[in-house]
């Protein structure tokens, strides 16, 4: 072999392993064979923002107020406010807008400029709700009284096809539109909602699943909803019809007090014409809550809630509860404490000023906003403080 044509062993090893194909010769799509049945709508905004939310960083925290600071909202957006009030709103706003994973635990107050009346305040359902059956709304929201008497579950009827009527007549706020941005940009941890008026998972980005089951969806519902009814033997959940459930509002004439399930009825055929055994028919009941019965869906929604503590939130928020139910105090009170323990935000919105007891019970409270939360909203708009 010619002297200038031999290559020594290395160097044809080295070729052999790592080929190498001149840039040039890489065939790169034309305009023309780019895919042009692709549109805005292929385009996937939650996967959009999540990727540019990684990719940005908080701006640094120049203010923090002493915990338990009391900011009241209305009035600073009535225009009296002072230094103070301006810092406090700034970090208001950082909450909102910078925090990458926020827990929501909202009540009938966010509902309230919908027209859905709340529970405990002095226009609540607790105290409008009076019968010659009982004294107080609350009973109407107890499982031992509602069922105890044909008197009482046709008040607990009228009650939920009134209730059922104003539902689906209202609106979701202007809270609930700010959530539902905010789970838009992939920034909602979850939300973890008492309200059994459906309006939030009405929003495409606070959607729930019913029953709850994985993937977990945005919107945790902690006591059911209105909207839906639940055989209490065969499980079968269907959209509730308040025209079978006999009350005081509609009297239709195939209603019942207590109405049966038409899927247990039919299973009960099937098995007499087979000759099997009957197993029974179930009770339809509208699919909520109520005191003193236990959670169908309580082992999840614990499953969900030790789920979402290892995640780490940056940011509670409480809005438009008292927090009255031991079960719903009690997981602000963990998700309080896991905030703070990353350095992260804990904001208490609420029209009436919760007890000593209640924010020592929940601990970490920065910031206590006294006035309505769909003042909010507003607030946000305004950004020029600093943070």
């Amino acid at each position: 072999m010619d002297q200038s044509t031999k290559v020594s062993p290395g160097s044809h090893s080295r070729s052999h392993s790592f080929p190498l194909t001149p840039p040039a010769t890489v065939e790169k799509p034309s305009c023309d064979e780019i895919d042009e049945t692709r549109t805005i709508k292929d385009i996937k905004p939650r996967k959009l923002f999540t990727k540019l939310r990684k990719n940005t960083r908080k701006p640094k925290l120049k203010h923090r107020p002493e915990s338990g600071t009391v900011f009241d909202l209305d009035q600073y957006m009535n225009g009296l406010c002072g230094k103070k009030d301006a810092m406090n709103a700034a970090f208001v706003r950082y909450a909102f807008q910078h925090s990458k994973r926020i827990v929501v635990v909202i009540g009938a107050g966010v509902s309230v400029a919908a027209g859905i009346p709340d529970f405990r305040s002095s226009e609540g359902l607790f105290s409008i709700l009076k019968g010659k059956h009982f004294s107080t709304g609350k009973d109407l929201f107890d499982f031992n009284k509602v069922y105890s008497s044909d008197e009482m579950s046709i008040a607990f009827n009228s009650m939920i096809t009134k209730l059922h009527k104003m539902s689906s007549e209202a609106k979701p706020t202007q809270f609930h539109e700010l959530l539902n941005r905010v789970s838009l940009e992939g920034r909602l941890q979850r939300l973890y909602t008492q309200n059994i008026d459906g309006l939030d998972t009405r929003l495409n980005d606070l959607q729930t699943r019913v029953p709850l089951e994985k993937p977990i969806p945005s919107t945790i519902q902690l006591h059911g909803s209105i909207n839906h009814m639940v055989c209490n033997k065969c499980a079968k959940i269907a959209q509730l019809d308040p025209t079978i459930f006999k009350n005081e509002l509609c009297d239709e004439e195939n209603s019942t007090i207590i109405p049966t399930c038409r899927q247990c009825e039919e299973f009960e055929s099937v098995r007499e014409i087979a000759g099997l055994r009957l197993k029974g028919i179930g009770k339809l009941r509208p699919r909520v809550v109520l005191y003193n019965e236990i959670h169908p869906e309580g082992d999840i929604i614990g499953e969900v809630t030790g789920t979402d503590l290892k995640k780490k939130p940056d940011c509670l928020i409480i809005a438009g509860t008292s927090l009255k139910i031991p079960g719903v105090k009690n997981i602000c009170r963990q998700f309080a404490q896991k905030v703070k323990s990353s350095n992260g935000i804990v904001l208490y919105m609420n029209k009436e000023m919760p007890s000593q007891s209640m924010i020592d019970h929940i601990g970490c409270v920065d910031l206590i906003l006294l006035g309505d939360c769909q003042n909010v909203p507003q607030l946000l708009q305004d950004s020029t403080e600093s943070f």
